[in-house]
């Protein structure tokens, strides 16, 4: 199948990576020439636009930071939407407000279809082929991408129609990133009460406390290389993730006192743990 990757950094990069090796034909785009660089020696093709990428792909996979981003690299002149053909399906596996997914939906081509289809596991889980996937949209356009979301992940679920992805994924966020705060003060507690961290660790672990995911990051700052000298990217991301969550729960008329708590500290939080 053909394949575009519009952002292919430390996620986007190993999930085309994962998709080349899979047999996929691959197109890659992102403002990093370093990064196409290092997909073109594996395999793939390189794009100059996102444009470019929608016209040589049947699935898209838009692997961006933002919201506005989502929006900046599907719309307009020189964006996916501008090159995708019928029958093309365009997967945003970005951790935004539904809104922008629908902004992106709603002046789609007849004939092409957006899903929400948000990742959870983490750079090791992206280089691993092991993700998560959560799809929202029609289910028609979701088989028709099954194939690529398989060479992604381990656990592919299509939940109903576009946002309910995002819902998962920003429901699966909060806990967490509520359950990073629970670890730093369980850690503190421990640590003025004389018993020894790594101790306190093993009994987590074998307890079933600890999901494998924080695990990884408490073995390592960051959970892996990418984070491990500077948490400041780690510290942004999560911070913008807890703002989209909250925001989405204020539309739905929830109020979560958890996960604005966690929102106050969740970079003392992350620090305290490196």
């Amino acid at each position: 199948m053909r394949v575009g990757f519009v952002g292919v950094g430390n996620m986007g990069g190993a999930m085309a990576a994962n998709a080349l090796a899979s047999g996929h034909v691959v197109t890659v785009c992102d403002a990093r020439a370093d990064a196409v660089d290092t997909l073109v020696a594996l395999g793939a093709h390189a794009a100059t636009t996102p444009r470019e990428v929608g016209a040589e792909a049947d699935v898209v996979s838009v692997v961006v930071m933002s919201g506005a981003q989502v929006e900046g690299v599907c719309l307009g002149p020189d964006g996916v939407l501008a090159g995708a053909a019928t029958g093309a399906v365009i997967a945003v596996h970005s951790t935004v407000h539904p809104r922008s997914v629908r902004a992106v939906a709603d002046v789609a081509p007849d004939g092409v279809a957006v899903l929400d289809a948000p990742i959870s596991g983490g750079v090791q889980g992206a280089r691993a082929g092991t993700l998560c996937l959560m799809v929202g949209g029609d289910a028609d356009a979701f088989a028709r991408a099954r194939p690529v979301f398989d060479s992604m992940g381990t656990l592919v679920l299509h939940l109903g129609p576009l946002g309910t992805g995002l819902g998962a994924k920003l429901a699966r966020n909060l806990v967490g990133y509520i359950t990073l705060l629970g670890a730093a003060e369980g850690n503190a507690l421990a640590t003025a009460a004389g018993v020894d961290v790594d101790a306190l660790y093993r009994i987590e672990e074998h307890t079933g406390t600890l999901s494998p995911m924080m695990q990884s990051f408490l073995a390592q700052p960051g959970g892996n290389d990418v984070y491990a000298a500077d948490l400041r990217p780690l510290i942004d991301l999560s911070e913008k993730d807890l703002d989209v969550t909250l925001e989405y729960a204020a539309d739905l008329g929830l109020d979560l006192p958890a996960t604005k708590l966690t929102r106050a500290r969740i970079a003392d939080a992350l620090r305290t743990l490196a």
